[in-house]
């Protein structure tokens, strides 16, 4: 992975909403529903979706990979930005 997909990767987990989690399978009786825990999972990652995935079950998290995955381009293009350092 280069700095430029990353960085697409970083805006998708960015860009994910409710809908998104429930249809790639990210929420289920392990993380995301009443049944899972007591707190808002699904709130607190559309908050901060950093913190919440480094908190999910590994299952979820790989389902989270397989959806951010899912939504980069297919080659290393123009669609993905160039990213520059500082």
């Amino acid at each position: 992975m280069n700095a430029a997909r990353f960085n697409n990767a970083l805006r998708i987990l960015l860009s994910l909403d409710t809908s998104d989690l429930i249809n790639g399978g990210v929420v289920d009786q392990n993380w995301g529903t009443a049944e899972a825990s007591s707190r808002d999972q699904v709130r607190a990652f559309l908050s901060d979706p950093v913190r919440e995935a480094l908190r999910m079950p590994d299952a979820n998290f790989d389902r989270l990979f397989a959806l951010v995955e899912s939504r980069q381009p297919e080659s290393k293009s123009t669609q993905i930005r160039s990213v520059s350092h500082v």
